[in-house]
């Protein structure tokens, strides 16, 4: 495959997936770091292919500048691309598993992807451990401040997910900037931490353990309505009481990594399994437009610039 950067500049209503090239026959998370492009119809429009990292891309989200983030956990780097479609240089602001990152209050809150020092056999990939010590992570949400230092620790309870080893792996910072609603995916919590005080919260949401109770991932609407990503459905969720108000069901499983539209009607939802990305309008569940990346267990994570 010709490995050529045809990325655009950014225009307002594009839309933008991680979908690592996952070319490594002995390991099955390794690849060139791969950036799609699409236009607000999911009609592709350019391709960046990611320097310095090694495995897979997610946690893409657009800073206040309209600057592109994106991760590389396993290899403790942090992606940036401004909105002329540059990388800037990698970022590693400590060596630890930060998969996404909010914005707010003057800092960067990053959530730690993992934790513990035991993972399962035949995994297919090795987890990578903090340097100088046994294990993968704490698990827990590090904030810094602009200039990279690093600020306060929030020593947060994880769920695990399936694996065991699975801790901060998509988090939404309120907007009273007040608390961060964090999940483990494929957990069945929905955890939250009261950065202002620094203490743990009761659970906002807790589903049947199993498939059925799985979470995934969180998103806030513009109109601040917190939705949740429950790989057949997304719900829409009081980020108060923990009540869901309505769920819009999706065809197949697998729907994980999303965003909420600009336009405060619609979302962009990726399927991991089968690298199928769709628009869909929230309140009706009907996708509007669709677009198939073709890579399987890659698409991990979908941003629309706002302009």
């Amino acid at each position: 495959m010709k490995k050529e950067n045809t990325i655009q500049p950014f225009q307002k209503g594009d839309v933008f997936v991680g979908c690592t090239l996952l070319n490594d026959p002995d390991d099955d998370h390794a690849g060139d770091g791969r950036i799609i492009q699409y236009d607000n119809q999911l009609n592709e429009k350019g391709v960046l292919w990611v320097k310095g990292t090694t495995h897979l891309i997610n946690g893409l989200k657009f800073g206040l500048d309209g600057t592109l983030w994106a991760f590389d956990q396993h290899n403790h780097t942090s992606i940036e691309i401004d909105p002329n479609g540059f990388q800037k240089p990698i970022r590693r602001f400590a060596n630890r598993a930060f998969s996404h990152v909010n914005f707010g209050g003057g800092g960067l809150f990053f959530g730690e992807h993992l934790r513990g020092d035991v993972a399962p056999e035949n995994m297919g990939t090795d987890l990578p451990k903090i340097p100088g010590t046994s294990k993968f992570g704490d698990g827990h949400i590090f904030r810094f401040d602009e200039g990279g230092k690093l600020t306060n620790e929030y020593k947060t309870a994880t769920h695990g997910g399936m694996a065991g080893f699975l801790a901060v792996t998509n988090s939404v910072l309120t907007p009273d900037e007040r608390r961060i609603i964090y999940l483990s995916e494929t957990g069945n919590r929905v955890f939250q931490f009261d950065i202002v005080e620094d203490r743990q919260l009761p659970d906002l949401a807790v589903f049947p353990e199993g498939r059925e109770g799985f979470v995934f991932y969180l998103a806030y609407t513009p109109d601040s309505r917190l939705l949740l990503s429950r790989g057949r459905s997304i719900a829409v969720m009081d980020d108060q009481t923990g009540e869901i108000s309505h769920e819009v069901p999706l065809e197949g499983f697998g729907w994980a990594a999303m965003c909420a539209a600009n336009d405060n009607i619609h979302i962009f939802v990726a399927n991991f399994f089968n690298g199928e990305l769709v628009k869909v309008n929230l309140e009706t569940g009907v996708p509007v437009a669709s677009a198939k990346t073709n890579s399987e267990r890659a698409l991990a994570g979908v941003a629309e610039y706002g302009g």
